[in-house]
């Protein structure tokens, strides 16, 4: 799990290290609206295309991908092949001192925030100095934070205050706080990479020219303004979160207000670039689609754990052609690129995925809460007998060919053993109720209390049970789904929680946890 973690922050650096390259050759352009949507759209894209698929379109690709080791398997023996005791250990460490070095980052920008927040709210509620949203502060900085303007207490009655006022409101108009919001989240979970750094000056730079450009719209002379900015160009950007009135004080700024009109043939370079950078955020960071070899690879896990789904069954749709996850959850299983995969676990959501989208992204198994139908007991029983013995009948052909299997490699070479294809069966079994569903229907209703003044008022309903059926048979968690009359809520519960140990279910012979829902009715004797 921290090894996707850590490839999908760096794919994410990458994306962010392409978008800030290429507004390089923005920067002196004037179509400030295009340009602040473009580094917004740009920071979005790099958290969004790692989980989008493309097929291959650089051959070399695959060796530019970064690969944590791990455990190779024999799925279809669904073994682990031995490696040196040493190299997991050494890759472990270096994993967890990876993570400590950067939840500390996180943590540390985090604390930094939060105490900047909490000192100007202190300084607010403590000088009670708050008008139109302005407030009124000991720090000599100006600066904007959401739709706050903190000014200097020295300004409070300067009569050239006015632009600096302007300015500020002018962010807030602009609502500049939202692209400072994603772009300070993308700084804090990926604080490492330097780009960010420089894409969140180049953002907040942009802003400032777009509250120049309103400033001087309204009608305040240039000559003026500028020499306004001057005044306050000794401070320094002390709160990140904020738009600081004298960011980026510079000629290029100064320049920037003198060049209002734009070229309409400028817009044929955003036309010509951002193809290339779309382009280049799918080849460099979104997940390939497989090169067909005629295998498919992929890895299949708990998606409420994160855990390996280990023993997970993968059968070609409509064909006996299948393999079962390994102990690293990997599996590896010989198909065509159209065929449709259907990956099943019981106790969790079956899925159905065609076998050319399955990348080097982890398959989550979504919790699933299987519900029992105690008003259809006589047609249940009698499927599940059916189901029974076809169960004996799968398994004893499994064993067969596993037998066969076994034979056959004792005989082969290793490289033909890891491509032989075998006839696959699922096997799966549902948790079951000592004596079946009638024993069951009949100890919940030989149990249950009704009420004494639900009976009293001549009340009827229903109350659907959860509950888990643990690996060992016992049950917990037990919980209301739904419920007609919360009177009927704790009797109902008491039921299933006093209840004796059910036959776990088993996902190939071994047993797992699964999720039940079962309708429970509460209805008075006619009579």
């Amino acid at each position: 799990m921290m090894s996707e973690i850590i490839i999908y922050l760096l794919k994410v650096s990458l994306g962010i290290g392409i978008i800030t390259l290429s507004y390089l050759f923005l920067r002196n352009d004037t179509k400030l609206i295009i340009k602040r949507f473009y580094l917004l759209a740009g920071i979005i894209a790099s958290w969004v295309f790692p989980f989008l698929r493309f097929p291959e379109l650089i051959t070399l690709k695959s060796t530019a991908n970064i690969v944590i080791p791990a455990a190779s398997v024999n799925v279809q023996a669904a073994q682990p092949v031995a490696t040196p005791a040493s190299t997991p250990s050494f890759h472990i460490d270096c994993l967890s001192l990876i993570m400590v070095l950067y939840v500390a980052g996180v943590v540390f920008l985090v604390i930094r925030n939060a105490v900047t927040i909490l000192r100007y709210r202190y300084r607010n509620r403590e000088k009670n100095n708050v008008s139109n949203n302005i407030v009124f502060t000991d720090s000599d900085h100006v600066f904007t934070l959401f739709s706050w303007i903190f000014l200097p207490e020295r300004y409070r009655y300067d009569p050239d205050i006015e632009p600096v006022i302007l300015h500020e409101k002018a962010h807030i108009k602009q609502m500049h706080f939202i692209d400072l919001i994603i772009v300070e989240l993308t700084v804090l979970f990926t604080w490492f990479n330097p780009f960010t750094w420089l894409i969140s000056r180049m953002i907040k730079e942009n802003h400032e020219h777009l509250a120049d450009r309103e400033v001087l719209a309204g009608g305040i002379k240039p000559a003026h303004y500028r020499a306004q900015l001057l005044n306050f160009s000794l401070g320094t950007n002390y709160f990140r979160l904020g738009h600081q009135f004298n960011h980026s004080v510079t000629k290029k700024r100064f320049k920037m207000m003198k060049r209002t009109t734009t070229k309409k043939i400028g817009i044929i370079k955003y036309l010509l670039i951002i193809p290339v950078i779309i382009l280049a955020l799918g080849v460099l960071i979104g997940s390939e689609v497989q090169d067909w070899d005629g295998r498919v690879k992929g890895k299949v896990i708990f998606a409420d754990t994160g855990e390996p789904a280990t023993g997970t069954s993968v059968i070609v749709k409509g064909t006996t052609n299948g393999t079962i996850a390994g102990s690293e959850g990997i599996f590896e299983l010989e198909c065509q690129k159209d065929d449709i995969l259907v990956i099943s676990y019981v106790g969790y959501e079956t899925q159905e995925l065609k076998a050319s989208w399955i990348t080097e992204e982890p398959i989550e198994l979504q919790g699933k809460s299987y519900e029992i139908n105690l008003e259809a007991v006589e047609e249940e029983e009698k499927a599940e007998a059916e189901a029974e013995a076809e169960k004996v009948e799968k398994v004893e052909r499994v064993e067969k060919v596993e037998e066969e299997e076994a034979e056959a490699k004792e005989d082969r070479p290793v490289a033909d053993r890891e491509t032989t294809e075998v006839i696959f069966v699922v096997v799966e079994d549902m948790p079951q109720f000592p004596g079946g569903l009638t024993a069951l229907r009949s100890y919940i209703y030989d149990n249950l209390e009704y009420p004494e003044k639900a009976k009293q008022k001549g009340i009827e309903g229903k109350v659907t049970v959860g509950f888990t059926v643990d690996a060992r048979g016992d049950i917990e968690n037990v919980h209301i789904v739904r419920s007609t009359y919360a009177g009927f809520d704790d009797a109902a519960m008491k039921v299933f929680r006093n209840m004796p140990a059910w036959e776990p279910g088993k996902q190939r012979g071994h047993p797992v946890k699964v999720k039940l829902n079962v309708p429970v009715e509460f209805k008075l004797d006619k009579e």
